[in-house]
């Protein structure tokens, strides 16, 4: 014997069709859980070896074990039996939410609402492992079939099933959920402060790590106008790489992260140096012993870098001050200038940036007309100049220094000097010097001027002249013609 059926598990509200075939002519009958059911609508005879037991519309009160009992002719009874499930469900009706997006570090909960006839069991799986209801779990499910992520986490995103089962039996329905998880954008900065030496070959990347989901959108505030040439971004616009850096590059570079939860900002400093530069007045220089020289020096870059000056032949650094060597706003100054001043001279610029330098060489050289020849010469001419206006007042006027130092080598007569015979007169008219004719009033002292004898002693008096005029009715004293001849 043998009872043919559809399925043993029978939807509420399903026709249930079962058939026994006996095998052998005999009587049948149908019984459920020990009971015989003689309602003829469900029970149809089909022939004498088989039945047909139908009902139209399953309830729960259908459920039980059906057997088929045959009395066959020949006196021997034989029965077989099948157990019919009718189920309700399951179904999710209750639950409305699917998708849940949760707040990185907050607790997610997931409700899952189902039902169904007889009793629905509830589980709860993710990547086709089942969660478990163990307390100590970040993440379980509650009594309530509900599942609990604590301090949800990224890792925590993904598809959760929840699964509806009929207890006891292979019906089950299931409902996928999905889980987002939010976090705020946070900016990284590998350096907040970036120092770069500007030059046309230098470029420079500002890197900005941001994190968050949804994934943040990145802007930039810079310092100055935007420059497709001189600025450019990588895909996503988390660096920036400046080309071609110039001292105008300099400022706080702002990189801004932007989600549906939240903004954040993380602030770059730029700091451009230039390197030092220096410029001097000239390399070379030539002067004379003596003399004065002067170099001036300046240096430029960012920071500002420090001015020194080195003697580069004695490795000495000079100092402004008040020396023979020194430097003055930036100046090599050198005072009257030796021999030992030439040799080659550093101008440096010192700063953080770097060092440069400038040398300079000062070429000394004697000059031919030194202090003291000048000063020498000045005193020849000066003595020459000296003894001819002496002279000549000496020999036309009788004074001066040669005249006193005649006066003294030769005594009372000077030679050449012609002189009148004391007692032989006087004279207001010319008088003869050595030849020369000199005009009245041309000697100092006015007066008439008495000679002694020749071969006379006594001191040679002072010559005088009157000074005054003669007119025209004046007349030349007597033996003036005498002593004219």
């Amino acid at each position: 014997m043998d009872i043919i059926t559809s399925k043993q598990d029978v939807l509420l509200g399903e026709e249930i069709l079962l058939l026994c075939k006996a095998g052998a002519e005999g009587e049948i009958m149908w019984l459920k859980d020990g009971e015989e059911i003689v309602d003829e609508e469900k029970v149809t005879k089909q022939d004498e070896t088989s039945s047909k037991l139908r009902i139209k519309n399953a309830t729960m009160q259908d459920v039980g074990k059906y057997s088929c009992v045959c009395d066959f002719d020949s006196g021997y009874q034989d029965d077989v039996f099948t157990q019919l499930y009718v189920y309700e469900g399951p179904s999710f009706g209750s639950t409305n939410t699917y998708y849940h997006e949760f707040l990185e570090g907050t607790d997610g909960i997931m409700p899952c609402l189902v039902m169904g006839q007889p009793a629905v069991d509830v589980h709860w799986l993710r990547d086709g492992e089942e969660i478990s209801s163990n307390g100590g779990k970040r993440v379980r499910r509650l009594p309530d079939n509900t599942v609990l992520i604590e301090k949800v986490k990224r890792k925590d995103a993904g598809t959760y099933v929840c699964r509806a089962q009929i207890r006891g039996r292979p019906i089950y329905q299931q409902l996928p959920f999905s889980v987002v998880v939010n976090a705020p954008p946070s900016v990284r900065l590998r350096e907040e402060v970036k120092k770069v030496l500007a030059g046309p070959e230098t470029n420079v990347s500002l890197l900005c790590l941001v994190d968050g989901l949804p994934k943040p959108n990145i802007t930039w505030n810079m310092p100055v106008t935007f420059d497709p040439l001189h600025h450019q971004f990588n895909s996503d616009r988390s660096q920036l790489t400046i080309k071609f850096v110039a001292r105008g590059d300099y400022g706080e570079y702002i990189c801004t992260a932007t989600n549906k939860i939240a903004e954040s900002t993380a602030t770059f400093m730029l700091h451009v140096y230039e390197a030092p530069e220096v410029f001097v007045s000239a390399e070379q220089q030539s002067v004379s012993v003596g003399e004065r020289v002067s170099v001036s020096c300046n240096v430029s870059g960012h920071p500002q870098p420090e001015l020194h000056w080195l003697n580069k032949q004695n490795g000495r650094t000079l100092d402004s001050g008040s020396g023979h060597v020194r430097v003055e706003d930036g100046a090599l100054v050198i005072d009257e200038v030796v021999p030992s001043d030439g040799g080659l001279y550093s101008c440096m610029a010192v700063s953080n940036s770097g060092n440069a330098s400038r040398d300079i060489a000062i070429y000394t050289k004697v000059s031919s007309m030194t202090k003291g020849t000048v000063f020498g010469i000045v005193m020849v001419i000066f003595l020459v100049v000296f003894l001819v206006v002496d002279a000549t007042c000496c020999y036309r006027n009788r004074c001066g220094l040669l005249m006193s130092i005649s006066t003294k080598l030769f005594g009372q007569k000077v030679p050449g000097l012609k002189m009148l015979e004391e007692g032989e007169g006087t004279t207001n008219g010319e008088v003869k010097l050595n030849g020369l004719s000199t005009p009245r009033g041309s000697v100092q002292n006015a007066g008439v001027q008495t000679f002694p004898k020749e071969g006379g002693g006594g001191a040679l008096p002072d010559i005088t002249c009157d000074k005054a005029s003669l007119t025209k009715h004046e007349k030349k004293p007597p033996g003036s013609d005498t002593a004219d001849a």
